[in-house]
């Protein structure tokens, strides 16, 4: 007898990726199972407050055979709830060839879900989204994105734009580690985004091996230089130079990382780094 599809669902989350053979009916039914998950991972969000700026965090981990892109989006996680407050308002979509049931994958379509859903809780007048995508990159594709035998798309940096516009987010900060991560710049690009990325679209990025917590850019800009940072740009200039001087030390071809800052978001990143900055300067702001 056909098991219920529910319990098919947990099954197919329960077991590992690996291998690239799961059955079609499985691929289906892990799929199927995804904009629900998503949507009640959104639900359980602490709502917006009402005439404050609040901060959403998604992180997205991309390449699902190195933990270092989970743990670097999660690190990130940790390091925006801290400083902006982002506590309960934070999602990850995360790809894990040993591991489908923690989180939502990280897929294209699963992005649009969750900042449709989002974008829905959020004031678009008053919140900020930040959006951090960890993973292999290309020049051509911009994110790469596998997890076992799924079947799943690569993010390109015009599907990051067309999913933050279908969502009605305006006011954007997009975080990109990545190889060739400046290609996301000039689609993103507008007077509300600041965008960081790890590299030009012309080089690699550093320090994606599995058994590290952070890749180069992740630990410089998240670990090293966001804490004691006055601002994100603040922090995107000392990551640069610790990057930089790491890079000349290793002996290999600098990644040059990436900044876009819109007039506006300066403004309102401004005005948000003011509102929470006795929590950034309390020593409890220090991220593990």
């Amino acid at each position: 007898m056909r098991k219920p599809l529910l319990l098919f669902v947990i099954a197919v989350l329960s077991a590992p990726l690996a291998g690239a053979s799961l059955s079609e009916d499985a691929v289906r039914a892990l799929i199927a199972a995804q904009s629900e998950r998503v949507a009640a991972a959104v639900e359980r969000m602490r709502p917006q407050e009402a005439g404050e700026a609040d901060v959403f965090y998604v992180g997205f981990a991309g390449y699902g055979a190195q933990a270092v892109f989970r743990k670097e989006a999660d690190f990130g996680r940790r390091a925006f709830e801290q400083r902006y407050a982002a506590h309960d308002r934070s999602l990850l979509l995360v790809n894990d060839e040993d591991d489908a049931e923690t989180y939502p994958i990280a897929s294209r379509t699963n992005l649009r879900h969750a900042l449709r859903f989002i974008g829905a809780r959020m004031d678009p007048a008053e919140d900020v989204l930040v959006l951090f995508l960890t993973s292999h990159g290309s020049a051509k594709e911009g994110l790469e994105v596998s997890n076992g035998s799924l079947p799943l798309a690569q993010l390109h940096p015009r599907d990051v734009r067309e999913a933050l516009d279908g969502a009605g987010i305006r006011w954007r900060v997009v975080i990109a580690s990545a190889c060739y991560a400046g290609v996301f710049i000039p689609p993103l690009r507008d007077d509300s985004t600041l965008v960081l990325t790890a590299a030009d679209d012309a080089h690699s990025s550093f320090g994606c091996e599995d058994e590290r917590e952070l890749t180069w850019f992740g630990e410089a800009l998240l670990r090293d230089a966001l804490p004691e940072a006055e601002s994100l740009e603040a922090a995107f200039g000392a990551a640069r130079g610790i990057i930089e001087e790491r890079e000349r030390n290793e002996g290999v071809e600098a990644s040059r990382p990436q900044i876009h800052v819109g007039p506006a978001i300066r403004a309102k990143l401004a005005e948000l780094e003011a509102a929470h900055a006795d929590a950034r300067r309390s020593p409890a702001a220090q991220v593990n």
